[in-house]
Order: C-alpha cells, then sequence, then structure tokens
C-alpha cells in the first residue's frame, strides 16, 4: 500500500466530531452497521452497575464520554479527553484498573499485541474489559488502519487474559450494506480522496436500511464467520 492511501483520511466525519453528541446520533441512525451486540454503555451496565464505586478507563475514548465516572485516555486531545495518551504506554500503575472500554480502536493501532499487553497490565485480577473491532469492514483510516482479526484472532490475541469471551456486534446484512457503501466511492472517486470520503458519506443514507434486516439473522449459527464488528468481554 502506498503512503498516500496509508494516510488517507474521512476529514468530512472528523470534523463533526467537534460535536460528539449530534455525530454519535447520526452514526446510530445512517452508520453502515446495526450495532446489535453487546456496546460499551451496555456492558458497563451489566458489570458496573454504580456509578462512581470502580476505576475505569475508556481508551481511545474519542469525542464521546460513556459515563461520568469512566475516565477518557485518547492519542487526540479532544474536548472530552482527560488524558492524552497513547494506547501501548498507558500512564497507569499496574493492576489499578478495575474495567476498561476499547471501542473500535485495536485496528487502528500499529503494535495491537503491545497495546493488549498494555491493557493487561493496568487491568486488576478478576476485572473485565471490552473490546470492538471490525472483522469483514472496509479500510477506514482515523488517521490509520492496519488490520483486522477473525473470532479466532481474537482468542489468539487475547490470550494473557483468563477468560476471552467473541462475539458478532453486527451481523451479514452490515457487512453487505457496508461494504456496497464502498462501490460507489470506488468507480466515482477518479482518484481523489476528498471526492472519494464525499461518496463514501453520501453513499451511508442511501443503503443503510439494508443493515436492518440483521434482525433477522442476529442468533443464527456461524454468525462470527460474516460479522462486520466483533465484540470481546475479557477477564484478567
Amino acid at each position: 500500500m502506498n503512503n498516500d492511501s496509508e494516510k488517507s483520511t474521512d476529514t468530512i466525519r472528523e470534523y463533526f466530531k467537534q460535536w460528539p453528541q449530534f455525530y454519535r446520533l447520526v452514526g446510530y441512525v445512517f452508520g453502515p452497521v446495526l450495532l446489535y451486540g453487546l456496546g460499551p454503555r451496555q456492558f458497563l451496565k451489566k458489570y458496573f452497575p454504580n456509578e462512581g464505586e470502580k476505576n475505569i478507563i475508556s481508551v481511545g475514548s474519542g469525542p464521546l464520554r460513556l459515563r461520568p465516572d469512566v475516565k477518557n485516555y485518547d492519542i487526540t486531545p479532544y474536548a472530552e479527553v482527560d488524558v492524552v495518551a497513547d494506547i501501548t504506554a498507558l500512564p497507569i500503575a499496574d493492576n489499578s484498573i478495575d474495567g476498561f472500554v476499547c471501542d473500535n480502536v485495536l485496528e487502528h493501532v500499529d503494535e495491537p499485541i503491545k497495546a493488549v499487553s498494555e491493557l493487561y497490565r493496568v487491568l486488576k485480577p478478576g476485572a473485565v474489559g471490552y473490546v470492538s473491532t471490525p472483522f469483514l469492514y472496509p479500510f477506514h483510516a482515523s488517521p490509520y488502519d492496519y488490520q483486522r482479526w477473525t473470532a479466532l484472532g481474537l482468542q489468539r490475541l487475547f490470550r494473557e487474559f483468563t477468560s476471552v469471551e467473541v462475539r458478532t456486534r453486527s451481523g451479514i446484512f452490515s457487512t453487505i450494506n457496508v461494504w456496497l457503501c464502498y462501490v460507489l466511492p470506488t468507480f466515482f472517486s477518479f482518484g481523489s480522496d476528498r471526492l472519494y470520503w464525499f461518496w463514501v458519506n453520501i453513499s451511508l443514507f442511501l443503503f443503510f436500511p439494508i443493515k436492518l434486516l440483521d434482525v433477522l439473522v442476529m442468533y443464527v449459527p456461524f454468525s462470527t464467520h460474516t460479522a462486520s464488528v466483533f465484540y470481546c468481554v475479557v477477564k484478567k
């Protein structure tokens, strides 16, 4: 891959991240995938129902805050970021965190094994963390995009942990939808990075109803073979 492709960035979405709640709402409704599996907020509600009692962090948080008691760590100094830090070198003591969220971050990290080891290091023994990451999903730079994992690949990546539960967060129709959103730009961007991402974002509004068909297949066997996005719950 050439350097221009590696640095290709969706500046439209980066611009709208200035208004995180609006960005989240538009992404939820018109985004290319139906997020029916366990999400970060559902994870927090299930494992940490009482706010303020535990030390929880969101790593690679971006501009959104999941809950008032969750501390945000990100390499970019968005308004809601509490600590600017790299996921591979967190300024946190060993065995000091009760839980973490790492939502669609690892694919953007050039040293994911080091990042996972760092998450393991800061987590208390017996504590849990949440991770989501795309599988059958096109290139999406933020500003970089390096890798994908199968369900077995995620089990291998988190092998330091005592327990790793991998499930489908977005299924086959989300997979079909998101790839359709990249077909139009491929043929009508004419080599322009700006035009390419413009058409990607327009396509989201054209094809998004397709993802709703995931409600028909969300519990069928072998959904992990065609998943658009996975989630993991890991325990140290």
